[in-house]
C-alpha cells in the first residue's frame, strides 16, 4: 500500500508540475495549493517541487494537516508565513527572477521542504 500511495503522490506532483510549465494568458496568476503533510515520520509540504515563468504573479495555497503550526518560508521572494494548525494560509508574489530556489518549514529546519524552478519565458 505504501508504495502505490508514493505512486499516486508522485503522478499528482507531475500533473502539477506540468500544469504550471505551460505557458498563461498575459495577467494570469499562477495558483498552486501546497499540503504540510507527515508521511513515514517525516513532515512534508506537497507538491515539493513546482514551476513557473519569470514574471509570473504566483498564489500559494498553504493547507496545513497537521496538529501543530508550521511554516512556509521563500527567502528570495519576501515569502514568511506560519500556518496554524489545521488551517490555510494565502501568499502571493512575483517570480521576479530565473533560478531554482528552496522553500523550507522556517520554524522546524530539519522537516523538508522543497523548490520553485522559475524558467525565462
Amino acid at each position: 500500500m505504501r508504495v502505490c500511495g508514493w505512486r499516486v503522490l508522485g503522478v499528482l506532483a507531475l500533473v502539477l508540475v506540468l500544469g504550471a510549465a505551460l505557458p498563461s494568458a498575459a495577467g494570469e496568476v499562477k495558483k498552486f495549493t501546497l499540503i504540510n503533510v507527515e508521511l513515514d515520520g517525516t513532515k512534508i509540504w506537497l507538491p515539493s517541487s513546482l514551476i513557473v515563468q519569470e514574471g509570473d504573479e504566483v498564489e500559494l495555497t498553504l493547507d496545513n494537516k497537521l496538529t501543530a503550526p508550521h511554516g512556509f518560508k521563500i527567502a528570495e521572494f519576501g515569502v514568511e508565513v506560519e500556518v496554524p494548525s489545521k488551517r490555510k494560509s494565502t501568499v502571493r508574489f512575483t517570480a521576479s527572477k530565473a533560478g531554482l530556489y528552496p522553500f523550507i518549514c522556517h520554524l522546524h529546519p530539519p522537516h523538508i521542504g522543497g523548490q520553485i524552478l522559475v524558467v525565462k519565458p
